[in-house]
């Protein structure tokens, strides 16, 4: 907004005029700053549940140089919960005429989404479907559309919010665990797994879950254990399932069966530590992985074990049958030529349960019951031993397809981001004559417990899109230069200082340790890793919250615990000056301009310089014109406006 354009008459009073500061004794603030940002540097956003055309107006009025266009409805949406698309040309025009009359930065926030980025659905037929993505894509285009028709650009802002994972494997470099979603996670946490090919979840894997499997006959060679066979060879421990299928169990003669053994977690640890030994080369494997390939080898080898139980006496039955049906062929042959009164002399006695007389039959009657026996016999090894066949090969391809849920889920974030980054980037090329900036699209940190929201994760969903986008870039034509500068251009991190704060209810305290001192290192923390994401060139847009590291309420920025002026301090030495103060439920007429003078932020104005008559004569009076009317030139009381407004 522009104070001050000298648009006034003689009756006006001068509102903008100095005033002495009034000295109040207050506490020196811990932190002090004077933030270099303005209101083209730190705006605030529309109201999601009004009238955008009308928040917009009533925000520009507050005094508010950067907005953001905040959206909360999907699908078709209503007046409650709009969306982009419930406004017309018309009214994106007057939004557009607004932004840019009053010089006003922007960006958007598209509606919120389920299901993440990749699609994550929870209903029946739990997994990733693309459906699901496709609507997300469709949400994220409606608001790229918006921005480009009704602002000057700029960020496209959506949540991650991906698939929920265990805090406590998120760990250091170090090694350091610094997080836990509750007290024993690291215990009997859960993690998933989902089928690359359908994205469909499997069953998730309990920590605290124990396994049952045969211990088979093993044996050492140069210091490495191998199974073997019951010829003695060698069988590795990461043979093909085909080859484990000849490994010998243990046989307990005391008890008459097999030895099992149960494996815990630990052991599943320990079981990955090996593999990934023997195997630096490869991608490494998780407890999880080795927990979930035993149970699918044990599937594996019961399906097989039934499958050899019913074929084992095949033979017998097929050997039985076809001499039956030669035999057959002979005894027709014989009874055609045999007079009926001798044939007596070559039946058989079909003997039944005990007590019952026998009864005799022509040998080729008692022939074809024999067949019938021996072929429903073979009938029933058919279906039951391939039936079991058929599950233990599914089950052993599916060993092929199961992936942990993130290297199943994380290729499809990258997916429906590199698209809505080439949605961006065609619309920025479209309207560049109109838009003060390039839109891009703005992933944003959303809830600790799912997977974005921490800064690895957030790096690690920004550079993968970025590579998915120059690898389609390329496939259209571009060369990986420009492709890599488009990439850059139209993918940057959304970073929620509000959001990163929810973590701090989940940071670990050391032993001993004081909450103070607590508080103090988690801060430090938020401070170095939103640093480092800055100096990568990953963060392009910031959205200012507070809380007290419970809930995301949107408190006023400096009044919950979240080091709000630090973070800032930072962004501003990156060189950052994209800033969105997101108000609350109650806060949302105040907490811009509180934000304001929690950074000491300067305000200015014009004024014309005095003229003599500003001080000439001024014992007498002012030259002046009065801001009310006296004596002769006053009205009669009796003479009155129809608003009864006083004239003066």
């Amino acid at each position: 907004m522009i104070f001050n354009n000298g648009y006034y008459n003689a009756l006006d009073r001068g509102y903008y005029g100095n005033q002495e500061p009034v000295n109040l004794d207050a506490p020196k603030p811990v932190y002090e700053m004077t933030s270099k940002l303005g209101p083209q540097e730190l705006g605030t956003t529309t109201h999601p549940m009004q009238n955008t055309l009308q928040s917009l107006v009533a925000k520009i009025r507050s005094g508010a140089g950067k907005i953001e266009f905040s959206f909360i409805g999907q699908g078709k949406t209503n007046s409650q919960q709009p969306g982009p698309e419930a406004f017309g040309s018309r009214e994106r025009q007057d939004m557009k005429d607004l932004v840019t009359i009053n010089k006003i930065r922007t960006s958007t926030h598209a509606s919120v989404h389920g299901g993440g980025l990749g699609g994550l659905h929870g209903g029946e037929g739990a997994g990733f479907r693309r459906d699901v993505q496709q609507n997300t894509l469709k949400e994220i285009e409606k608001a790229i559309h918006f921005a480009a028709e009704a602002t000057n650009g700029g960020a496209v802002v959506f949540h991650t919010g991906e698939w929920q994972r265990p805090l406590s494997e998120l760990k250091e470099k170090t090694g350091e665990q610094l997080f836990k979603s509750y007290q024993k996670e690291d215990e009997d946490a859960t993690v998933y797994f989902a089928d690359n090919r359908t994205g469909r979840l499997v069953s998730g894997v309990s920590k605290d879950q124990d396994l049952y499997e045969p211990e088979f006959e093993t044996k050492k060679v140069n210091g490495e254990e191998y199974y073997v066979d019951v010829r003695g060879n060698l069988i590795p421990k990461d043979a093909p399932v085909e080859r484990l299928f000849d490994r010998v169990p243990k046989w307990d003669a005391e008890h008459t069966n097999f030895k099992i053994r149960k494996k815990k977690w630990a052991d599943f640890e320990k079981d990955a530590e090996e593999w990934n030994r023997n195997h630096a080369d490869e991608k490494p494997k998780s407890p999880g992985e080795m927990f979930l390939l035993t149970r699918l080898q044990n599937q594996i080898l019961q399906a097989k074990g039934n499958s050899l139980y019913h074929a084992q006496r095949y033979e017998h039955h097929k050997e039985v049958r076809d001499r039956a049906l030669d035999a057959l062929k002979f005894y027709e042959n014989l009874e055609r030529d045999i007079p009926e009164d001798e044939k007596w002399k070559i039946m058989k006695q079909k003997g039944f349960a005990e007590l019952i007389p026998p009864k005799s039959v022509m040998p080729t009657e008692y022939l074809k019951e024999i067949i019938k026996s021996e072929e429903d016999s073979m009938r029933h090894v058919h279906e039951a031993s391939s039936a079991a066949d058929a599950q233990a090969k599914e089950v052993e391809e599916s060993l092929k397809y199961i992936k942990p849920i993130k290297d199943v889920g994380l290729p499809r974030t990258y997916e429906t981001i590199a698209r809505a980054a080439m949605t961006a980037m065609k619309y920025t090329e479209k309207n560049k004559d109109k838009l003060d900036e390039a839109i891009y699209v703005a992933p944003e940190n959303f809830m600790p417990q799912q997977f974005g929201s921490h800064p690895d994760e957030i790096r690690e969903i920004i550079k993968g899109s970025r590579q998915e986008m120059v690898k389609r870039l390329m496939h259209e034509g571009m060369d990986k230069t420009s492709a890599e500068e488009k990439a850059k251009t139209h993918i940057k991190a959304t970073i929620d200082i509000g959001h990163f704060n929810l973590w701090r209810s989940h940071f670990e305290p050391k032993d001993g340790e004081s909450i103070e001192d607590r508080d103090k290192r988690f801060n430090t923390w938020v401070i170095e890793q939103t640093s480092k994401l800055a100096k990568e060139g990953i963060i392009g847009h910031v959205h200012l919250t507070d809380n007290f590291g419970y809930d995301d309420e949107h408190i006023t920025p400096g009044q919950g615990n979240a080091p709000i002026k630090e973070f800032i301090a930072e962004m501003e030495k990156a060189g950052l000056n994209d800033f969105i103060i997101e108000p609350g439920s109650f806060n949302g007429d105040t907490s811009m301009h509180e934000t304001w003078n929690m950074l000491n932020s300067s305000v200015y104005q014009f004024e014309r310089l005095p003229g003599f008559s500003g001080f000439h004569e001024k014992h007498f009076g002012y030259h002046a014109p009065p801001n009310y009317i006296v004596g002769a030139y006053a009205p009669s009381n009796e003479w009155k406006l129809w608003s009864e407004v006083p004239l003066e």
